[in-house]
């Protein structure tokens, strides 16, 4: 498996590599809501100038790293015919979605913390001194489930391309909910103390504003303890989704004869 792994690996980053320019645009177009979001913020209150640029620099690490593309290009491989293809190689074709995500990541990773350390030197509020080695590993496990849980949820979306054609308009519904409720529009702590509670239990919590808030101590305690078991759960909730919809998802190819 693990050389299979570094042939996928150098497979992917070749082909990023063939696409540089899309990628860098697609990077930094991301970077847009979140800036223009924190913008809006420092103009509300003024006075949270600095926690609002520590938090919405984090988020723009975090979204990076658990970012996750797979519904799209599944929903037109599905619609076009050519994921049949994938699906007749030996390996599973969620090894090389992995190994995707993996490369892309990995660049964003050795860009983004470069970037973070420059600016850091002109922007107080981004120096990370105060933030202990538990934080740090914390914040890194949290991170990595973060990304599992989105990647999953997102190749769990695309496989239901097997049965419904605009598969992404359904999932833009839940990206509409997972801005609010994640914490990619405002800190989860500004939310109302309802649509808080709420968030604790739903997965959009865990893909990206829970690492933030270990990283800036938001949380502590129980309540990281309590959000490490709800992202786990939430992370076996969406392979069991898969593997369930892989399965019928092949039976439904082969009833078409795809």
């Amino acid at each position: 498996m693990f050389r299979k792994y570094v042939v996928l690996l150098r497979m992917k980053y070749v082909e990023m590599f063939a696409y540089r320019l899309a990628t860098i645009v697609w990077m930094t177009g991301a970077m847009v809501q979140p800036l223009i979001t924190m913008m809006v913020w420092m103009n509300i209150d003024p006075h949270q100038e600095n926690a609002f640029i520590f938090y919405f620099a984090a988020l723009i690490f975090v979204e990076r790293m658990t970012s996750a593309w797979d519904v799209w290009e599944m929903e037109r491989e599905i619609r076009e015919g050519t994921y049949s293809y994938q699906i007749v190689r030996p390996f599973h074709p969620i090894h090389w979605a992995i190994a995707e995500n993996i490369v892309y990541k990995a660049l964003f990773f050795v860009i983004l913390v470069p970037v973070w350390s420059i600016l850091a030197i002109f922007v107080p509020a981004l120096r990370l001194g105060q933030i202990s080695g538990t934080q740090w590993l914390l914040f890194f496990c949290a991170l990595l489930l973060g990304a599992v849980i989105r990647f999953l949820f997102s190749y769990m979306f695309g496989l239901l391309g097997f049965w419904i054609t605009k598969v992404t308009a359904v999932y833009g519904m839940f990206e509409v909910v997972s801005l609010f409720l994640s914490g990619r529009i405002a800190p989860l702590s500004l939310l109302p103390p309802s649509v808080k509670t709420i968030s604790l239990y739903l997965p959009f919590r865990y893909m990206v504003g829970f690492p933030i808030e270990i990283l800036n101590g938001d949380i502590r305690g129980l309540d990281i303890v309590f959000g490490f078991g709800w992202a786990v759960a939430w992370s076996l909730i969406f392979m069991l989704a898969v593997m369930l919809l892989w399965k019928a998802g092949l039976r439904k190819n082969q009833a078409v004869g795809g």
